[in-house]
């Protein structure tokens, strides 16, 4: 499932869809959710919803730990 709708922050990945964009495993990233260390994500119905993320959650979540070079 990929979910465009009309504005590019509104796209949604599965947690495996996320997964495979940022290079990790579908079980990681649940892991690092109920850590709450991953991106933020969203629940389609009550705690047992589909849960999705944003493509801007997971471009933020990425920029926060960017790395800048030192000299």
């Amino acid at each position: 499932m990929h979910v465009t709708m009309n504005h590019p922050e509104a796209e949604v990945l599965t947690r495996a869809q996320a997964a495979a964009r940022l290079g990790l495993s579908p079980k990681t990233l649940k892991r690092y959710a109920s850590e709450g260390r991953g991106p933020r994500y969203c629940r389609t119905g009550d705690v047992r919803g589909r849960v999705m993320y944003r493509v801007s959650d997971i471009a933020e979540w990425l920029e926060q730990r960017r790395v800048e070079r030192s000299r």
